[in-house]
């Protein structure tokens, strides 16, 4: 009778063993597979900029890196290509296949990554030259390597490009005079039509790539720091024109570097978002506008979240969204860069 008892309690024991340790194992499951909380709304483009080398991540990292973006509501990631850049320059020919096939066997692998949680990968890159004719050649040519690379790799695909051309950081260019400015600025915008004219042809053969730009909030000239711009028979502010090409895109957007760490106020996000979001829904209803945010250690302290928490950064977010929602053009949120939203605390 005794042993039957004693071996009842061994038996109980085990059970509630066995109980304790499958809740153990479903909480650590479930905190996997849960958000720690609602930083941003999923109903919007939550981006965030890899300018890391895409080549360099161990599959360890793109689990970490999967899990960290699935985890804070993160939706789209515009991978660094300017690799692809250097495959151009090497030598011979068989240096180029061989770069470029390693090259797109990483990317496969990181887009493949992050696909798991339905994140959106975009090839990326920028110069502040590639607004000028000589070297216009070099986004047409990654508009050009990413739709061949989809073509390649069809369970792997980019869902499409966005530039960082930043023109108006050439040198000289802040100094210089309005006609000077104004050359650079037409220059740059022809090389906005040509990518999008080339994006466009390529989504005509069933190839689709979405297409995107980023820009510093003063494109509209409220800054008064660049002149108007005369461009195809049209007198405007350079937001305007870039607007206008976009609307005929089949799918593009504007990240506007509204970078603030404040949405109110004169010089808050919305102030600096304002005009943008306006134009876009009066005149360029099919471009959705991006706002830009910055997390780096950079100055001036009022351009970024360093220092603050993803919530600060999360609460900032809200109150500019609610007040653009309304217009239909908001796309949401674009995020600089994933090293730096590491550093920052989630509280």
């Amino acid at each position: 009778m005794k042993l039957l008892k004693m071996l009842g309690k061994l038996v109980t024991a085990l059970i509630i063993v066995t109980i304790g340790i499958s809740i153990a194992w479903g909480m650590q499951t479930g905190a996997k597979q849960l958000p720690l909380r609602q930083y941003f709304k999923r109903d919007y483009i939550n981006a965030v900029w890899d300018w890391s080398n895409p080549t360099n991540k161990s599959a360890k990292n793109l689990d970490d890196m999967t899990n960290y973006l699935y985890l804070h509501q993160i939706n789209t990631v515009y991978v660094d290509v300017s690799g692809y850049v250097s495959i151009l320059s090497k030598p011979s020919s068989a240096q180029k296949v061989s770069a470029q096939k390693q090259f797109e066997t990483s990317l496969a692998r990181y887009i493949g990554a992050l696909g798991k949680e339905h994140i959106k990968v975009y090839a990326a890159a920028g110069d502040t030259a590639w607004g000028n004719v000589q070297e216009r050649h070099i986004p047409l040519s990654i508009v050009d390597f990413a739709a061949n690379y989809n073509h390649t790799h069809p369970k792997t695909k980019f869902a499409g490009v966005e530039f960082d051309i930043e023109s108006y950081n050439q040198p000289g260019f802040a100094t210089a005079s309005d006609t000077t400015k104004e050359l650079a600025l037409d220059d740059f915008l022809d090389t906005v039509n040509a990518v999008a004219t080339k994006v466009t042809s390529y989504d005509h053969k069933g190839q689709h790539l979405a297409l995107g730009f980023t820009i510093p909030y003063w494109y509209d000239d409220e800054n008064g720091n660049i002149p108007q711009v005369t461009w195809q028979q049209k007198t405007g502010p350079t937001l305007y024109h870039i607007l206008d090409r976009l609307n005929s895109v089949p799918e593009s957007n504007v990240v506007v570097m509204a970078y603030r760490n404040a949405a109110a106020g004169n010089d808050g996000v919305i102030a600096h978002s304002r005009t943008e979001i306006d134009y876009a829904q009066a005149k360029a209803p099919n471009v959705k506008i991006i706002i830009g945010q910055e997390v780096n250690d950079v100055q001036p302290a009022k351009i970024t979240y360093y220092g603050e928490s993803l919530a600060d950064l999360s609460t900032q977010v809200k109150a500019f969204e609610d007040e653009f929602q309304p217009s239909g053009v908001l796309g949401g949120i674009a995020i600089n860069d994933y090293t730096g939203m590491q550093g920052i605390l989630d509280e």
